[in-house]
């Protein structure tokens, strides 16, 4: 499963080639002067070490902070690093890191693509078709860094080619809609030449459903509904993917070849690895609880009856997850939440509470929580390994999503809705064997909608969808702006309770959300317009 990880691995001496010096503008890194291209791109496994290369430097938009985290800027929670939640702490500018890391790590990463491609045709001795097939990898691991770099900012400067340093500081932005051209121009052309499965020894390296899984993205936040709709149906008619049994397992590690699993960051323990299981995993078993589980999403899980907590009679406050022994919420709920007194982690019971003598430093503070819940899912429970070196992949596109965002799409492009839809999108997600969830039968398209949103959110908590999802819903500065923001219960007596502030509730207050309706597109860097005066910061940011 691992093999072409290692080989990533192997080809860690090459990646000097995407290194950039701090003085410069990040656009006129190119890498022809630090590496010998008459002694290298001569063999087919110069291509192969290369593209391996390729891959582990195209990481920014795929690595476990950005996809996980990204949600921490959102009503689904918040990371106890104020840097890493800066939008919903209203502190994005020109100066943020966030915004120079992304903008610079984007580019190199395009400058390597760039690098590939203009020097893979020089071998002679290959075959035509392994050829075509490397072009099509990196050219998606392009365009699926110019797809993401115009979700953030709109137009960027277009680059598809090595740049001159005179060329790099005097470079102009294209159009957002150049970019979206580009993109779409960039995965029709090379979806054919990708292969519709990988063998184990090739696992994580880029499939056609990927590429159509992107372009449906893309074509989705442009509204496009009726090809977005086509290009996700392509990826069910492929006929490889479905909805694997299982849930938690698709993200601890446990069934990273699981074929509902599309497009995913390969990590390998000790050698290409992440953090994660130390970040994520609760102090009670020496993690840091970076993720910090708002209390509106552990109440947007329904109960087991298919009806929200406000309309089922399974519900119960004082027992809001767990009655007489029996679990009666969506299971996705303990898959995604350490929920305290419930959740176990290496024998140990979570606590959450601030009371309880269990808890390793206080709750609410830098060691141990911001919500009093924390991050399920990712977590390994039964992980005894290296925490600082996890080999734990993290999924970037799943099946489900496919499904789900082919009914949204139906639903707004005007089709009208039958069950057989409903059976081959969202109930097939609902119906899992690890969930069974009650199928939807609702076949009004407001309504319908309404039921979707909900399902998005809990599916694809902590994909990094949640935000964009918002976005073209229009629900972000509604959801996002001044909004006060909750943890678990603290007391039923919330007038007389002074320990921690709480609401009327007597729910932990955790703060109040500060997103800007301004924010996008985001500003360019500060530290690129100061070197590159052709760019003009965006109207917005003026």
């Amino acid at each position: 499963m691992k093999t072409y990880i290692k080989l990533i691995t192997a080809s860690l001496f090459i990646s000097f080639i995407f290194l950039t010096s701090c003085e410069e503008g990040i656009l006129d890194k190119q890498p022809l002067s630090q590496l010998s291209t008459e002694n290298f791109w001569t063999t087919p496994e110069d291509a192969e070490l290369a593209l391996a290369g390729v891959y582990n430097k195209a990481n920014t938009w795929s690595n476990a902070d950005h996809i996980c985290e990204f949600d921490d800027n959102t009503d689904n929670g918040i990371d106890r690093k104020p840097n890493q939640s800066f939008l919903i702490y209203g502190n994005l500018n020109p100066s943020s890191s966030e915004v120079k890391n992304l903008w610079n790590n984007s580019y190199e990463e395009i400058a390597g693509c760039n690098y590939f491609l203009e020097n893979i045709e020089t071998i002679e001795d290959m075959d035509s078709g392994t050829k075509a097939e490397m072009i099509a990898e990196v050219r998606f691991l392009r365009a699926f860094a110019y797809f993401n770099m115009s979700q953030y900012w709109g137009g960027v400067p277009l680059v598809t080619k090595l740049l001159t340093m005179e060329e790099s500081i005097t470079i102009n932005s294209s159009s957002k809609s150049d970019i979206v051209d580009f993109v779409l121009s960039e995965l029709e052309a090379i979806t054919n030449d990708l292969p519709v499965t990988r063998s184990s020894d090739q696992h994580g390296r880029i499939v056609r459903a990927a590429a159509l899984g992107v372009k449906g993205r893309l074509l989705m936040a442009e509204e496009r509904w009726g090809e977005a709709a086509t290009a996700f149906k392509a990826v069910i008619d492929l006929g490889v993917h479905e909805i694997d049994p299982l849930y938690s397992e698709l993200f601890n590690g446990k069934n990273e070849e699981s074929s509902e699993i599309i497009f995913s960051r390969k990590y390998l323990a000790g050698e290409i690895a992440n953090s994660t299981q130390l970040y994520y995993r609760p102090s009670v078993d020496g993690g840091w609880h970076h993720m910090n589980p708002f209390q509106s999403l552990v109440d947007a899980y329904l109960c087991t009856d298919g009806k929200t907590i406000e309309e089922s009679e399974l519900y119960d406050p004082q027992s809001p997850v767990v009655k007489d022994g029996v679990n009666y919420r969506d299971p996705r709920l303990l898959y995604t939440i350490f929920y305290p007194g419930i959740s176990t982690i290496n024998g140990r019971v979570y606590h959450g509470h601030p009371d309880s003598t269990s808890v390793i430093g206080d709750v609410f503070t830098y060691d141990a929580g911001m919500t009093g819940y924390c991050l399920q899912k990712y977590v390994d429970n039964g992980y005894t390994g290296d925490v600082y070196s996890s080999g734990v992949d993290i999924p970037i596109i799943r099946y489900a999503e496919i499904l789900l965002s082919y009914l949204e799409c139906k639903i707004n492009e005007g089709t009208t809705i039958d069950q057989s839809l409903l059976d081959l999108t969202i109930n097939a997600v609902r119906g899992r064997e690890a969930v069974q969830m009650p199928s939807v039968t609702e076949t009004d398209a407001t309504k319908l909608m309404e039921i979707l949103k909900r399902e998005r959110r809990v599916e694809l908590a902590w994909e990094g969808l949640r935000y964009w999802d918002l976005n073209r819903w229009g629900e972000a500065t509604d959801k996002l702006s001044d909004k006060p923001m909750y943890g678990i219960k603290l007391t039923d007596d919330p007038d007389n309770y002074d320990r921690f502030p709480v609401g009327s509730n007597g729910h932990y207050f955790v703060f109040n959300l500060q997103y800007s309706s301004t924010d996008l597109p985001w500003p360019f860097p500060q530290d690129e317009l100061d070197i590159n005066t052709t760019l003009t910061q965006k109207d917005n940011w003026k």
